[in-house]
């Protein structure tokens, strides 16, 4: 019996130890868990390396990476995608097509980014996740979408019969090509449906039929009218001449014009002619005589229609055709006169000559001013009587070559009234006219000489 139990407990023992060695030794054996299975080698000089294996149950999207070594998954990827991403998409707009692939428009499988989530979330299905080539995607897109781009239509106009005529403006559109591309990759691969509609989105016009409603002009501003004699037939053409060149004149807001830019030099070549001018307070043949008479009208026009005189001299005598302190000489190049479009519309300016009269035009946005001139002579200035002999005329006899007029000192002022009856006094300025001497050629022929 003492034999039995001393056997049993060899035994016993034994096993025991032949247990513990066992699992000693399974303890050194690398075990399974449920992200990765690891084996481990060294190589001559000791160093460790790793093969991973994505674990049991991963799928990115219909593709099953279980079991699949890490170092091989992405060409594993590149392989199922290649020919998803072949697959011919159809891009719809309006019942138009444009057939095309997702790698035609520059779209691939970020298969770093598709690893890395089936490491991340081990035993389950994750999505594939695309990426762009952006400039791949522009050229390809721009190209083949262009057809259902439509540039926008500025609004335009024109005058007809002193209105004006709007062309209302037209929206364009264009492919949202970068939503296009967001919502594309938003989806996974087999997702991606086989036909898409385009996203599109408006083109609004530069130039906007409320924008030029807002330029039109509605009623004449300014307008004055000067007196000519139709009988001095050279004046009366230059003056014709430089009131065409005025007419239809556009000014938008913020714009000036030039008198002498407008109408240009003043010559024989240009079809001008010869007719009085004033040089040093004397009336002289001169090309372009009646030119300021147009000026002098225009000037009269400009400041009814409250818009800045930007450059105004006036004569160095009074002039007959308008108001002592209204006028505005101009000889080209060097005196002009220029005004500016300080309103908020269109500025039309329109010329009339008839028999005996000129007449401009300011056309633009009424406002509700009215506008008016006041002036104050501040004195006169006495002319003198000259007498200038002449050969060509018989002994004794006279003849007045110039009507003498006085000179004047004259303040100007613009007076502007709303619809309220609120008054508001510009001051135009302090003008100078030297007095016109009155002249007589005194005939000397026949006298002789001692």
């Amino acid at each position: 019996m003492k034999q039995i139990r001393q056997t049993w407990m060899r035994t016993f023992y034994t096993t025991l130890g032949f247990l513990l060695l066992t699992f000693l030794l399974i303890g050194c054996i690398p075990s399974s868990h449920t992200l990765e299975n690891e084996s481990t080698s060294h190589n001559k000089v000791g160093t460790k390396t790793k093969s991973i294996v994505i674990s049991n149950g991963v799928k990115v999207d219909d593709l099953d990476l279980s079991g699949t070594l890490v170092s091989e998954a992405p060409t594993k990827i590149d392989t199922w995608a290649n020919d998803k991403l072949e697959e011919t998409r159809i891009l719809l707009y309006n019942e138009k097509e444009i057939p095309i692939s997702l790698r035609d428009m520059g779209i691939e499988v970020d298969t770093e980014k598709v690893v890395e989530e089936a490491q991340r979330i081990p035993g389950l299905a994750v999505s594939s996740v695309l990426k762009v080539d952006p400039l791949v995607a522009s050229q390809a897109l721009q190209e083949r979408l262009k057809k259902f781009n439509r540039p926008a239509k500025d609004a335009s106009y024109k005058i007809e019969k002193d209105k004006v005529v709007i062309q209302p403006s037209e929206s364009g559109q264009t492919v949202e090509v970068d939503r296009l591309i967001g919502d594309i990759l938003k989806s996974s691969l087999t997702e991606v449906p086989l036909r898409i509609d385009l996203p599109m989105k408006e083109v609004p016009a530069t130039v906007t039929t409320e924008s030029i409603k807002a330029l039109a002009f509605d009623s004449v501003i300014g307008e004055f009218t000067t007196k000519f004699s139709v009988k001095e037939e050279n004046r009366s053409a230059n003056l014709t001449a430089a009131a065409k060149a005025l007419d239809g004149k556009v000014l938008l807001p913020g714009e000036t014009l030039s008198f002498n830019q407008t109408v240009g030099p003043r010559e024989p070549e240009t079809g001008y002619k010869e007719a009085y001018v004033i040089v040093k307070g004397e009336y002289v043949q001169g090309t372009g005589g009646g030119i300021c008479q147009v000026s002098s009208t225009l000037y009269n026009a400009v400041l009814l229609s409250n818009l800045e005189i930007i450059e105004r001299k006036p004569h160095e005598v009074v002039v007959s055709y308008v108001p002592p302190g209204q006028d505005a000489t101009v000889s080209y190049p060097n005196l002009d006169f220029k005004f500016k479009n300080n309103s908020t519309s269109i500025v039309y300016l329109r010329t009339d000559v008839k028999a005996g009269a000129l007449t401009v035009r300011l056309w633009g946005k009424k406002t509700g001013l009215s506008i008016s001139i006041e002036r104050q002579v501040e004195k006169e200035l006495n002319y003198k009587v000259e007498n200038r002999l002449d050969s060509k005329l018989s002994a004794g006899r006279v003849v007045q070559e110039q009507k003498g007029s006085k000179g004047i000192v004259v303040n100007t002022w613009k007076v502007t009234r709303d619809k309220d009856g609120n008054e508001g006094k510009q001051f135009l300025g302090r003008d100078w006219y030297a007095p016109t001497n009155q002249i007589f050629r005194v005939g000397t022929r026949g006298i002789s000489e001692t």
